[in-house]
C-alpha cells in the first residue's frame, strides 16, 4: 500500500473518531440484469413481482454518486449487479465506470462477476468471482456448465490486480467448504476466498445455528492450515452471530441501488433479512470501526491495496 493511500485511510479513521461519520466504502448496484438464475438469488423473483420497476442506473447517475460519496470521504468503490459485466449505457460499459472512479480519486476500485459472460474488465484493482462450491455443487447452485466457464475465463485472464472468490454458504453447499477452498488454493489465478452466509430470502436455504457454527469452525481450521481465507480471524468469530442491526456501523458503507435508492448503511436495514445478516463485511467494518489491530492488519492489505 502506498504511503499516501495509507495516510488517507488513517485520516479517515481519525476523523471518524472525532465525530465525522462519513462512508469509507461506496457500493453501487449498477443493474439487476443477469445471465444466470442462481438458486439463492432473489433478484429475478423481485423483478417479476414488481414489473416496470427501475432496474438499471445510467452512467450519469453512477458518476454523480461516485463524486458525491468521494466528497463525503469514501475512498473504496465497488460495483455490483445483477451481473456487472452486462451493464451498458449509451455506448459506455463497466470499464468506463472503473476509469471514472479512478479519475475521481478512489484508492481501490473493484467489482463482482459470475465470470460467464465472456467480458472481463482489467482496469480495476480487484475482481470478486462467485464460486459456490466445487464443480458439481457450483453447477447445482448456478446452472449446468457454469463452473467450467468460470475456470476457462480465469485461465485466460491477463490481469495485474487481485482476483478473489466469494462463496455464499447455504443449505446445499455447507459440506463442500474444504473442497471449494482446495479449488481456490490450487488455482494460480485466485488470490483467496471470502465466505459469507446467505442473507435471506429465500429462507429455505438459511442454515441453522448449528450448521452455521460447524461451517465457521471448518473455515477456521482451513485458515489455521494456511489456506488463503480472507475473512479475518475475529471476523469469523463474529460471523456466528446473525442479528447485527444494533451493531452495524452503518455510516461506514453507502449504497446506490439499480432502482435509484440511495442508502447509508445496509439496504436491508430494518427488515427481517437484516436480522439474519450473513455478510462478513459487516463484521469486518465493525472491527475496523473499533480499531481492532489484528483485523486492520489482515484486511487492509487485501481490500485496500491498489495495483500501483
Amino acid at each position: 500500500m502506498a504511503v499516501g493511500e495509507f495516510a488517507g485511510y488513517a485520516k479517515w479513521w481519525m476523523l471518524s473518531k472525532c465525530g465525522r461519520k462519513s462512508p469509507l466504502v461506496v457500493t453501487i448496484g449498477i443493474g439487476y440484469a443477469c445471465n444466470l438464475r442462481c438458486r439463492h438469488c432473489s433478484i429475478d423473483s423481485m423483478l417479476r413481482a414488481n414489473p416496470g420497476m427501475k432496474a438499471r442506473l445510467t452512467y450519469e447517475e453512477v458518476v454523480s454518486e461516485l463524486r458525491s460519496r468521494y466528497a463525503e470521504g469514501a475512498r473504496i468503490a465497488y460495483f455490483e449487479g445483477g451481473e456487472t459485466t452486462m451493464w451498458e449505457d449509451d455506448g459506455r460499459n463497466l470499464g468506463d465506470l472503473i476509469d471514472e472512479a479512478k479519475r475521481i480519486g478512489y484508492y481501490n476500485v473493484g467489482y463482482t462477476t459470475n465470470c460467464t459472460t465472456g467480458r472481463i474488465f482489467t482496469n480495476s484493482d480487484v475482481i470478486s468471482v462467485s464460486l459456490d462450491g466445487p464443480e458439481r455443487i457450483h453447477d447445482y447452485v448456478c446452472g449446468e456448465g457454469v463452473f467450467a466457464k468460470v475456470m476457462e475465463t480465469l485461465a485466460g485472464l491477463d490481469f495485474s490486480g487481485s482476483v478473489y472468490a466469494n462463496m455464499v454458504l447455504q443449505k446445499g453447499n455447507l459440506e463442500y467448504i474444504r473442497e471449494t477452498a482446495d479449488v481456490v488454493r490450487d488455482n494460480p489465478r485466485l488470490a483467496g476466498i471470502v465466505f459469507n452466509f446467505i442473507t435471506p430470502p429465500p429462507y429455505e436455504l438459511l442454515p441453522s445455528r448449528e450448521e452455521r457454527l460447524a461451517a465457521i469452525e471448518e473455515i477456521r481450521r482451513l485458515k489455521a492450515e494456511g489456506y488463503p481465507i480472507l475473512n479475518s480471524r475475529k471476523g469469523l468469530e463474529l460471523l456466528a452471530e446473525e442479528d447485527w442491526e444494533s451493531r452495524c456501523p452503518k455510516y461506514l458503507s453507502a449504497f446506490l441501488l439499480p432502482d435509484g435508492s440511495r442508502k447509508s448503511g445496509c439496504p436491508s436495514e430494518g427488515t427481517e433479512s437484516c436480522r439474519h445478516c450473513g455478510y462478513d463485511a459487516v463484521r469486518e467494518y465493525h472491527l475496523v470501526d473499533r480499531g481492532n489491530p489484528s483485523t486492520i492488519l489482515e484486511m487492509f492489505p487485501v481490500f485496500a491495496k491498489s495495483k500501483e
